[in-house]
């Protein structure tokens, strides 16, 4: 049977007790970027699922395989965020590459883009947009215990929102974003395609105008994982201590609770692993100086905004400048660009995550000991 970790629920009931909240939008739901946040004993408040890396359908179907998985659907509602960007379409997607070349990941714009779920085996709150949904969360919580937002994909979702309630950036405690990459002009040209990828912000890039909206807006707070979320990547030591830490390969195999941390180490050989199960762990890393921002080392102040000209090589990039040397004939917006982190720490908690039982949490307000470990 499994036990209740007394140490872990206590301190999570204690922090929700003065918690601080969130509402993630995403294209593409990682484990570890809602359960990062209920360690830290914040509130989720929703998930809204949107069009970007992946179609809408498959954004909700990992969102609804990450919650079913862990048992969260009973205390953390699910929602459609947007379904399409504010202008960019298939079409001007296609021109703008054949103009300026061709990006190594398109995301659901690819032309030989699938899908991998049908909406008959997904279930959502279907009784109003992500967008409504969030500004309902802000509104609720704006005088007693503001709700940060993490958006993980495009801007579009956050976008309409701040159309449809201006007062969101006042309301909201801040804004976290996974994006935002500059100065990788040199990277990008010059390695192999996956080095291209990770240096390509296709997060921007798919919708510059909800961007440009987000990041110029007032926030309170705007923080950008930018540049520092490529650095922190899987290798075959945490493969190694991941595989350590279940008991072997074969455990990993056979305990379907621990399919996630199957699916991370893939053949348990770095070497061996393709590209795609290499990549960096881009939004795991922002969820987790979020909710523990002393993990944060460095950090710098700058004016940004984003390139919105169609015909511009730069369309969709995000361009920064030194407070006193912006651009006095756009608008730009004020962030925090997160340049290094506590590497170790974030490795360390990927691990004890990952061997915690969440099944229970709707129930207990935490996790539990994982039976075994």
């Amino acid at each position: 049977m499994v036990q209740i970790s007394k140490v872990l629920v206590a301190a999570s009931v204690a922090g929700l007790t003065a918690a601080k909240k969130v509402f993630i939008d995403n294209d593409g739901l990682a484990p570890l970027q809602v359960l990062f946040p209920l360690l830290a004993g914040w509130e989720v408040l929703g998930i809204s699922t949107s069009f970007g890396s992946s179609s809408t359908v498959d954004s909700a179907g990992a969102a609804y395989d990450v919650l079913t998985a862990y048992n969260l659907t009973s205390c953390i509602p699910h929602y459609v965020g947007a379904q399409q960007p504010l202008l960019r379409t298939q079409d001007t997607f296609d021109t703008w590459q054949s103009l300026f070349g061709e990006l190594v990941w398109q995301g659901a714009f690819a032309p030989s883009y699938e899908d991998l779920y049908s909406w008959d085996n997904i279930t959502y709150n279907d009784s109003v947009p992500g967008a409504v949904a969030l500004i309902e969360a802000v509104k609720a919580n704006k005088d007693t215990d503001p709700v940060y937002i993490y958006a993980a994909g495009m801007m579009t979702t956050v976008a309409q929102a701040i159309s449809l309630y201006p007062d969101l950036v006042k309301d909201a405690a801040g804004l976290y974003i996974m994006g935002g990459y500059f100065d990788q002009q040199f990277a990008a040209g010059t390695g192999t395609p996956i080095v291209n990828d990770i240096n390509t912000d296709i997060n921007l890039m798919q919708d510059p105008e909800a961007a440009q909206i987000v990041l110029t807006a007032n926030w309170t707070e705007l923080y950008i994982g930018a540049n520092v979320t490529n650095y922190l990547v899987p290798s075959q030591e945490l493969y190694d201590r991941l595989i350590t830490k279940a008991g072997g390969y074969s455990v990993l195999e056979e305990n379907s609770y621990l399919e996630p941390v199957l699916n991370l180490v893939a053949t348990g050989n770095y070497t061996e692993n393709t590209s795609e199960q290499t990549l960096p762990f881009w939004d795991e890393v922002v969820s987790a100086f979020m909710v523990w921002p002393d993990m944060v080392q460095s950090t710098t102040n700058f004016s940004v905004a984003v390139d919105t000209q169609f015909y511009s090589p730069f369309y969709g990039s995000l361009r920064i400048w030194g407070s006193e040397f912006a651009p006095k004939g756009q608008i730009t917006g004020n962030a925090t660009i997160v340049n290094k982190i506590d590497d170790s720490r974030f490795y360390d908690l990927l691990v004890s995550t990952y061997f915690m039982d969440w099944r229970q949490y709707c129930e207990v307000g935490g996790p539990v000991t994982l039976e075994g470990y």
